[in-house]
């Protein structure tokens, strides 16, 4: 419910926008019929699909218990144990931490029901994914030049320390990146064609979209199908992106919590998929 002084305020800036008593008036049904909708919808989904939800949440917890351990067990090695991979847990931690933000993105797009950007947001989960994978298979030098880029408008050319370009290479591209990287790139292919369709202004993105099951419809609107694309991939990508930073100095009690991890992704799939297909006949 809008506060009357708020209320008030709006009716002035109408006022000075050049509204009509009635423009005003017709705006603020449309705002009270928007945000009636609204929780119509919130609590319509919450009735559907609460316990996925909460399982997407139980995994990010896991996710920063084991990133927790992996701390304090970091904290207590020595300056001369780490110094040869400084530069790669820095950049593998800083990556990290970008990808655990991006899951909470995703898991907020889900929650009121954007699966296309949702989905949009995890193409960056997996490019930080495959850079992440770059970085771990080539190591210190790789990920100091990573870190120093940083600071200037380079995208990818950093990568060139790997050794693995021609010196008359003019620039480094991420599909470059993706070639060289330990990352099975067939698994994700799929997702990946989608989501960039999804982030561009392509037919594909704007006919098929996500939320609209046959691409016939054109209405802009909050809706369940398709969240279940996202909600797994980025979980799936996180667990990734964790076990590479994980695996710079193995430790039992994080490898203990990401085994846990991955048991509780197979839970966490197999919810959406069930309640997918209960909601949805495809």
């Amino acid at each position: 419910m809008m506060k009357q002084n708020d209320r008030d305020s709006l009716s002035n800036s109408f006022t000075k926008a050049g509204f009509s008593q009635g423009d005003t008036a017709s705006v603020f049904t449309g705002i009270a019929k928007l945000r009636a909708d609204e929780k119509n919808f919130s609590d319509y989904f919450e009735g559907n699909w609460a316990t996925a939800f909460v399982k997407s949440e139980c995994f990010y917890v896991i996710i920063a218990q084991a990133v927790s351990a992996y701390d304090n067990y970091l904290s207590s090695l020595s300056e001369e144990r780490t110094k040869d991979k400084h530069s790669t847990l820095k950049a593998l931690a800083e990556l990290h931490r970008r990808a655990s933000q991006q899951y909470l993105e995703i898991l907020t797009l889900i929650k009121n029901g954007f699966p296309d950007g949702a989905f949009a947001r995890w193409r960056s989960m997996y490019e930080l994914s495959v850079i992440s994978s770059f970085i771990h298979k080539y190591g210190e030098a790789v990920a100091a030049k990573f870190i120093e880029a940083s600071g200037s408008q380079d995208r990818y050319d950093w990568a060139m320390e790997c050794g693995e370009f021609s010196e008359h290479k003019k620039h480094v591209t991420f599909g470059d990146i993706l070639k060289l990287c330990d990352m099975d790139a067939d698994v994700w292919r799929e997702n990946y064609t989608v989501a960039n369709q999804t982030v561009h202004a392509s037919p594909q993105g704007t006919f098929g979209r996500l939320g609209v099951r046959d691409g016939s419809e054109s209405f802009s609107q909050r809706g369940g199908y398709g969240i279940s694309a996202p909600a797994i991939s980025s979980a799936n990508t996180l667990a990734l992106i964790s076990s590479m930073l994980f695996s710079i100095f193995p430790e039992e009690k994080t490898m203990e919590k990401m085994s846990l991890a991955a048991k509780w992704l197979d839970e966490l799939t197999e919810t959406y998929c069930d309640i997918h297909e209960k909601l949805f006949d495809d």
